[in-house]
């Protein structure tokens, strides 16, 4: 069951219309990600895409002001942050090398989501990324 957000009544799950107020309820999906402009998407979709592969430096120099392609080097940094980290973790033997190598392939596959997502156009963030801060804005 679930409550109409104009007056309140409970209705059917199933229900496009409340049988009370005869108003059409709408089911909101919350969404922490954020919306970009449509023509920001579609004009700077491959240079985000690239920021994956350039520490975000392209996206940087090609597309500044585009607030989808930052969104992408933002989580790219992060990635890069990740990687250098297990670096660091590597330089301890055997365990520390078996950190780094399962880190790194998490990595990756983060940097594949993040590549699609990037393509598609979504501005959704990578499992982690999400809390931290903006590097670059």
């Amino acid at each position: 069951m679930k409550f109409c957000p104009h007056c309140g009544a409970e209705i059917a799950d199933d229900v496009r219309f409340c049988p009370t107020c005869g108003k059409e309820t709408v089911i909101v999906v919350k969404s922490d990600d954020p919306v970009f402009d449509p023509q920001d998407v579609a004009d700077n979709r491959m240079l985000a895409m690239l920021g994956y592969f350039s520490m975000g430096i392209l996206p940087m120099i090609g597309c500044r002001n585009s607030a989808f392609a930052m969104h992408h080097v933002n989580q790219a940094l992060w990635l890069c942050i990740g990687a250098f980290l297990c670096a660091l973790v590597c330089i301890i033997p055997v365990l520390g090398w078996i950190v780094a190598g399962i880190g790194s392939i998490v990595l990756l596959v983060f940097e594949i989501i993040g590549i699609v997502r990037a393509l598609k156009g979504s501005g959704a963030y990578l499992p982690f990324i999400k809390g931290l801060p903006v590097i670059i804005k």
